[in-house]
Protein backbone atom coordinates (compact mmCIF):
# COMPACT_ATOMS: atom_id res chain seq x y z
CA UNK A 1 0.00 0.00 0.00
CA UNK A 2 0.88 3.78 -0.24
CA UNK A 3 1.79 4.28 3.37
CA UNK A 4 4.17 1.47 3.38
CA UNK A 5 6.19 2.70 0.47
CA UNK A 6 6.51 5.82 1.66
CA UNK A 7 7.78 5.12 4.99
CA UNK A 8 10.32 2.35 3.67
CA UNK A 9 11.35 5.26 1.80
CA UNK A 10 11.77 7.69 4.18
CA UNK A 11 13.24 5.11 6.18
CA UNK A 12 15.59 4.58 3.94
CA UNK A 13 16.76 8.18 3.12
CA UNK A 14 16.70 8.33 7.44
CA UNK A 15 14.47 11.09 7.43
CA UNK A 16 11.90 11.40 10.75
CA UNK A 17 8.77 12.01 10.14
CA UNK A 18 9.18 16.12 11.17
CA UNK A 19 12.21 16.18 9.02
CA UNK A 20 9.89 15.07 5.61
CA UNK A 21 7.07 17.32 7.33
CA UNK A 22 9.62 20.56 7.48
CA UNK A 23 10.61 19.79 3.78
CA UNK A 24 7.51 19.54 2.07
CA UNK A 25 5.21 21.83 4.03
CA UNK A 26 2.45 19.77 5.69
CA UNK A 27 2.08 18.49 9.42
CA UNK A 28 3.96 15.13 10.81
CA UNK A 29 0.26 14.03 12.15
CA UNK A 30 -0.59 14.56 8.01
CA UNK A 31 2.18 12.18 7.01
CA UNK A 32 1.64 9.56 10.18
CA UNK A 33 -1.74 8.99 8.38
CA UNK A 34 -0.59 8.49 5.02
CA UNK A 35 2.12 5.96 6.43
CA UNK A 36 -0.50 4.57 8.19
CA UNK A 37 -2.81 4.63 4.87
CA UNK A 38 -5.65 6.38 7.23
CA UNK A 39 -5.66 9.54 4.73
CA UNK A 40 -5.47 9.97 0.96
CA UNK A 41 -3.09 12.41 -0.01
CA UNK A 42 -3.37 15.47 -2.89
CA UNK A 43 -1.65 15.24 -5.89
CA UNK A 44 0.57 18.29 -5.01
CA UNK A 45 1.84 16.68 -1.58
CA UNK A 46 2.24 13.41 -4.25
CA UNK A 47 4.26 15.21 -6.30
CA UNK A 48 6.35 16.81 -3.45
CA UNK A 49 6.91 13.20 -1.43
CA UNK A 50 7.91 11.55 -4.81
CA UNK A 51 10.62 14.49 -5.08
CA UNK A 52 11.86 14.37 -1.80
CA UNK A 53 12.08 10.54 -1.49
CA UNK A 54 13.19 10.10 -4.90
CA UNK A 55 10.63 7.45 -5.54
CA UNK A 56 9.22 7.85 -9.72
CA UNK A 57 5.94 8.91 -9.72
CA UNK A 58 4.19 5.43 -11.54
CA UNK A 59 5.89 3.45 -8.39
CA UNK A 60 3.68 5.18 -5.99
CA UNK A 61 0.74 3.47 -7.86
CA UNK A 62 1.76 0.09 -7.94
CA UNK A 63 0.05 -2.60 -6.21
CA UNK A 64 1.97 -4.54 -3.70
CA UNK A 65 2.66 -8.12 -4.33
CA UNK A 66 3.19 -10.64 -1.52
CA UNK A 67 4.98 -13.09 -3.98
CA UNK A 68 8.58 -13.67 -3.89
CA UNK A 69 8.98 -12.54 -7.40
CA UNK A 70 7.78 -9.25 -8.55
CA UNK A 71 6.76 -8.61 -12.27
CA UNK A 72 7.03 -4.98 -13.60
CA UNK A 73 5.10 -5.11 -16.67
CA UNK A 74 6.18 -2.38 -19.66
CA UNK A 75 3.61 -0.29 -18.78
CA UNK A 76 4.20 0.12 -15.23
CA UNK A 77 8.37 0.41 -15.95
CA UNK A 78 8.49 3.85 -14.27
CA UNK A 79 10.95 6.27 -17.07
CA UNK A 80 13.60 8.45 -15.52
CA UNK A 81 15.90 11.32 -17.15
CA UNK A 82 19.26 12.00 -15.31
CA UNK A 83 20.87 15.24 -15.66
CA UNK A 84 23.90 14.45 -17.05
CA UNK A 85 22.47 11.33 -19.68
CA UNK A 86 21.09 12.36 -23.05
CA UNK A 87 18.01 10.23 -23.81
CA UNK A 88 15.11 8.12 -22.17
CA UNK A 89 15.88 5.67 -19.22
CA UNK A 90 13.28 2.59 -18.33
CA UNK A 91 13.99 1.12 -15.38
CA UNK A 92 13.92 -2.31 -15.84
CA UNK A 93 14.25 -3.81 -12.52
CA UNK A 94 12.45 -3.56 -9.08
CA UNK A 95 13.01 -0.20 -7.22
CA UNK A 96 15.36 -1.43 -4.04
CA UNK A 97 13.36 0.21 -1.82
CA UNK A 98 10.43 -1.43 -2.49
CA UNK A 99 12.22 -4.48 -0.73
CA UNK A 100 13.63 -5.24 2.51
CA UNK A 101 16.58 -7.17 0.82
CA UNK A 102 17.11 -4.85 -2.41
CA UNK A 103 18.15 -6.07 -5.45
CA UNK A 104 22.14 -6.75 -6.11
CA UNK A 105 21.57 -5.33 -9.57
CA UNK A 106 20.16 -2.90 -11.63
CA UNK A 107 19.09 -2.76 -15.35
CA UNK A 108 18.37 -0.04 -17.24
CA UNK A 109 17.09 0.45 -20.52
CA UNK A 110 18.37 3.52 -22.58
CA UNK A 111 17.72 5.05 -25.75
CA UNK A 112 20.66 7.24 -27.05
CA UNK A 113 19.66 9.40 -30.12
CA UNK A 114 22.38 9.56 -33.13
CA UNK A 115 25.32 11.08 -32.68
CA UNK A 116 25.04 11.75 -29.38
CA UNK A 117 26.87 10.77 -25.99
CA UNK A 118 25.47 9.57 -22.98
CA UNK A 119 26.93 11.62 -20.91
CA UNK A 120 28.36 15.27 -20.53
CA UNK A 121 31.45 14.41 -17.99
CA UNK A 122 33.28 11.37 -17.93
CA UNK A 123 31.46 8.68 -16.67
CA UNK A 124 32.81 6.46 -13.57
CA UNK A 125 30.61 4.04 -11.21
CA UNK A 126 31.46 2.59 -8.27
CA UNK A 127 30.28 -0.41 -9.50
CA UNK A 128 31.54 -3.10 -12.46
CA UNK A 129 29.26 -2.13 -15.18
CA UNK A 130 27.68 -4.38 -18.51
CA UNK A 131 26.42 -2.49 -21.46
CA UNK A 132 24.54 -5.25 -23.89
CA UNK A 133 23.36 -3.28 -27.15
CA UNK A 134 20.15 -4.05 -28.53
CA UNK A 135 19.69 -1.42 -31.14
CA UNK A 136 22.22 -0.02 -33.38
CA UNK A 137 26.07 0.56 -32.36
CA UNK A 138 27.60 1.85 -29.48
CA UNK A 139 31.35 3.70 -29.08
CA UNK A 140 33.31 3.24 -25.77
CA UNK A 141 35.95 5.90 -25.59
CA UNK A 142 38.74 5.94 -22.65
CA UNK A 143 41.85 8.23 -22.45
CA UNK A 144 42.32 7.87 -26.67
CA UNK A 145 41.47 4.52 -26.79
CA UNK A 146 38.05 3.70 -28.66
CA UNK A 147 36.00 0.18 -29.08
CA UNK A 148 32.74 0.25 -31.36
CA UNK A 149 30.01 -2.45 -30.10
CA UNK A 150 27.50 -3.21 -32.76
CA UNK A 151 24.30 -4.30 -32.42
CA UNK A 152 24.10 -8.02 -30.26
CA UNK A 153 27.21 -7.09 -28.39
CA UNK A 154 27.97 -6.26 -25.03
CA UNK A 155 31.23 -4.72 -22.96
CA UNK A 156 32.53 -5.02 -19.30
CA UNK A 157 33.51 -2.02 -17.47
CA UNK A 158 35.37 -2.40 -14.26
CA UNK A 159 34.49 0.01 -11.67
CA UNK A 160 35.80 3.22 -11.69
CA UNK A 161 36.74 3.49 -15.01
CA UNK A 162 36.18 6.86 -16.60
CA UNK A 163 35.16 6.92 -19.93
CA UNK A 164 32.90 8.26 -22.81
CA UNK A 165 29.63 6.25 -24.17
CA UNK A 166 28.61 7.26 -27.90
CA UNK A 167 26.08 6.63 -30.26
CA UNK A 168 28.02 7.07 -33.67
CA UNK A 169 25.83 5.72 -35.87
CA UNK A 170 22.23 7.64 -37.55
CA UNK A 171 19.80 5.69 -36.00
CA UNK A 172 18.54 5.77 -31.89
CA UNK A 173 20.78 3.28 -30.11
CA UNK A 174 18.92 0.77 -27.59
CA UNK A 175 21.36 -0.50 -24.52
CA UNK A 176 20.47 -2.52 -21.53
CA UNK A 177 22.73 -0.69 -18.79
CA UNK A 178 23.24 -3.44 -15.86
CA UNK A 179 25.31 -1.91 -12.86
CA UNK A 180 25.74 -3.27 -9.10
CA UNK A 181 23.02 -1.86 -7.12
CA UNK A 182 23.72 1.11 -5.46
CA UNK A 183 21.30 0.49 -2.52
CA UNK A 184 21.93 -2.82 -2.45
CA UNK A 185 25.59 -2.67 -1.74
Amino acid sequence: MLGDILREARKNKKLTLAELAAQTGVTTGYLSNLEKNRQEPSLAVLRDLSDKLGIPAPMLFMEDSTEDVIVLRKNERPKIKFMNLAGQCEVLTPMAWRSSEPPEMEVIRLEIPPRERISTEDLSTNTDECIYVMEGQLEYRHGNDSVRIEQGGSIFIPRKTGHHLVNPGEAPAVILWVVRSVIGG
